[in-house]
């Protein structure tokens, strides 16, 4: 299918039918479900991206969003619309995420004796990691881009791998940061990276481009020169965009004229949320004008109209090799970002723009058109991979799995809870849960707690924890977050 640009829409019902409604210009009525072949096992496509929100798709809530490729991905196959990473406990928030969804852990449990950014990012653990298990099961497995979880878990998970980078890339263009920060110097283009040169080996080899080509480009090199087409493979592509530095070609960005600032923009957060002074949110020191948010969320929205491209360019090659219609594609994202969200920059916080991320499946044995709005965890990747591809993921996992809720037979997860916290050593932080249309924050540090409606407020700018017609749903809300805090090995729950 030929890329194409969409235009933006800018109200709820004008989205829904773009993306979900019949159209002159989708593909013709496809069957309500894709059943996986008896005798052929999917080839499995997973899709990573960093830092990217839900509102940076269309499909997703992104009103602002230029990502066809990705929307017509939807449309093929389901949209799980309140997903969410379950946090981290360093602001490296991704090295957390990644691990959870390799491992199929939560967060309190995935590297329960190394609560810091070392255990995750050296992620060594008796644990089966997802692409193993699929590499043991016969797929031929593949990583590119973005890893940030070390090379032992590199190694157990990839047959091949190439272009993989770690959390940030070496800066080559420009620095408008303002902390003196050397980790603000970061770049999108002729990133140093790693492969896979032999059992037990890795070695580290230059490359040109911008990243998120350097990392397409892999991808399809495997597809043409590596594959061995006996065997499904699984290709885990992940790209350091739309993370900062906010640097994307010219001609991309110039499909982004008129972003504005978001409905819940504040130049500043209205108070301590316990890490004000994480490198994310001194990157662009506060206050932040009208002017700086629309001018790095049109870069952001830009980067990831770069992935779209490519997307939709990889999804073409498969099904030019015949190999579209078997392959169980994954699209997602590690976490979301603020970009001027409440006066905050980064995603070191538990506001949706941050806490939830984009979460679309199609292909075999996923139904086509659909939207669920059942509750899940980003780690439920892994039993419902396994599911979906016709083996069994740990035991361990299954509680997390979503394959019945994409299927329209379960409503998901009763409730979602989340937690942040720079450093386990200090009581600094927030936690965070939701139940059907209400969510609860609480500060750590503070007491401080926000109340609110997501299905009245979805950005978050009515806070209800003040009102006494609310009070008995705080109340519960809280009762049942200390009651995780106390179960899930959280450090502030032990007390």
């Amino acid at each position: 299918m030929p890329i194409t640009f969409a235009r933006n829409l800018f109200t709820t019902s004008l989205l829904l039918t773009a993306i979900f409604g019949i159209s002159q210009i989708t593909r013709a009525a496809q069957p309500a479900t894709n059943p996986v072949a008896s005798k052929q096992r999917p080839n499995i496509l997973i899709l990573m991206t960093d830092d990217m929100s839900r509102r940076c798709v269309m499909a997703t809530g992104g009103s602002q969003a230029i990502t066809p490729n990705i929307d017509s991905l939807a449309r093929r196959g389901t949209v799980m619309q309140n997903t969410v990473h379950q946090g981290g406990f360093s602001g490296a928030i991704c090295t957390c995420s990644r691990a959870m969804i390799l491992t199929g852990r939560p967060l309190w449990s995935v590297t329960p004796d190394r609560l810091s950014y070392a255990g995750p990012a050296n992620l060594n653990t008796a644990d089966k990691l997802f692409p193993e298990q699929f590499r043991e099961e016969g797929w031929q497995t593949f990583g590119t881009g973005k890893w940030h979880n070390g090379n032992a878990a590199l190694l157990r998970s990839f047959d091949h791998a190439e272009a993989i980078t770690g959390g940030m890339l070496p800066f080559n263009k420009r620095d408008r940061g303002g902390a003196k920060d050397n980790a603000i110097e970061i770049g999108m283009m002729n990133p140093t990276c790693q492969r896979i040169a032999g059992p037990g080996k890795v070695e580290k080899h230059q490359t040109n481009g911008w990243s998120t080509d350097v990392f397409y480009d892999a991808a399809e090199n495997f597809l043409d020169s590596t594959w061995d087409q006996k065997k499904p493979f699984m290709m885990y592509v992940s790209t350091n965009a739309p993370h900062d530095p906010r640097h994307v070609p010219d001609d991309v960005l110039a499909r982004f004229k008129n972003v504005y600032e978001p409905p819940n923009y504040q130049s500043i957060h209205p108070f301590d949320n316990g890490d004000m002074l994480v490198r994310d949110e001194m990157v662009y020191k506060p206050p932040h004008s009208p002017e700086t948010v629309r001018r790095e969320r049109a870069i952001y929205l830009a980067m990831c109209a770069q992935i779209d491209d490519r997307i939709g360019q990889l999804l073409n090659k498969l099904d030019a090799m015949g190999q579209l219609k078997n392959t169980l594609i994954l699209f997602t994202a590690d976490h979301g970002l603020s970009v001027g969200e409440h006066g905050l920059m980064g995603k070191q916080n538990l506001y949706d723009g941050s806490w939830r991320v984009p979460m679309i499946l199609a292909g075999p044995g996923v139904p086509s058109g659909k939207s669920r709005e059942g509750f899940a965890y980003l780690h439920g990747i892994y039993p419902t991979l396994a599911k979906l591809a016709g083996i069994e993921a740990p035991a361990y996992t299954q509680q997390f799995g979503f394959h019945d809720v994409i299927q329209g037979k379960a409503t998901g997860q009763p409730q979602l809870f989340g937690a942040y916290m720079p450093n386990v050593k200090v009581p600094n932080g927030v936690r965070a849960v939701r139940k059907k249309n209400h969510k609860l924050l609480y500060y750590t540090h503070s007491g401080r707690r926000q109340l609110f409606n997501l299905k009245e407020d979805p950005w978050e700018t009515n806070d209800l924890i003040g009102d006494p017609k609310h009070q008995k749903t705080a109340e519960q809300l809280m009762a049942a977050l200390e009651n995780w805090m106390e179960k899930s090995g959280d450090p502030l729950g032990r007390e």
